[in-house]
């Protein structure tokens, strides 16, 4: 069975307590596109122990220079962008049911958020705090709910 995940970026490669770490050292994060390292690390795991494909959802794929550096982070961590949802709806969720519409089949998947706004996909969400991003114990429930490869 293919294994999908849906990914958010500020919140989850981001957060707000490093975003404001480096406002003090004169960087901004959300304007130049930054990610936070650490989190990127983390993505990496899932991928590698679940051989999950990435579909991204975050408000970044409407950017064509956002979607780049996300492909260039991505990229540097060994990580490709599958696909991303198409925009159709006020709720996150309407655009994920949009993709699942166009790609008919049977999948196991998560959504990478620090947002609720899935409608019929919430028990699929694993949230991430604004602040915090994404941890290793997010990266731990996506792998046990995604199974490893």
């Amino acid at each position: 069975m293919n294994k999908f995940l849906f990914l958010d970026v500020d919140g989850v490669l981001n957060n707000g307590s490093w975003a404001m770490e480096m406002y003090e050292r004169g960087v901004r994060v959300f304007r130049d596109g930054l990610l936070f390292e650490p989190s990127l690390v983390q993505l990496r795991r899932i991928v590698d122990e679940t051989g999950v494909t990435i579909v991204v959802s975050s408000s970044w794929r409407l950017d064509p220079e956002a979607c780049e550096r996300l492909r260039e982070w991505l990229a540097k961590y060994g990580m490709v962008i599958h696909d991303q949802t198409p925009c159709v709806g006020v709720e996150r969720g309407e655009d994920i049911t949009a993709w699942f519409k166009k790609h008919p089949g049977r999948y196991r998947y998560i959504i990478l958020d620090d947002d609720d706004d899935m409608s019929r996909h919430m028990k699929h969400l694993i949230r991430t705090e604004f602040n915090m991003g994404l941890t290793a114990e997010k990266v731990d429930e996506c792998i046990r709910r995604l199974g490893r490869r």
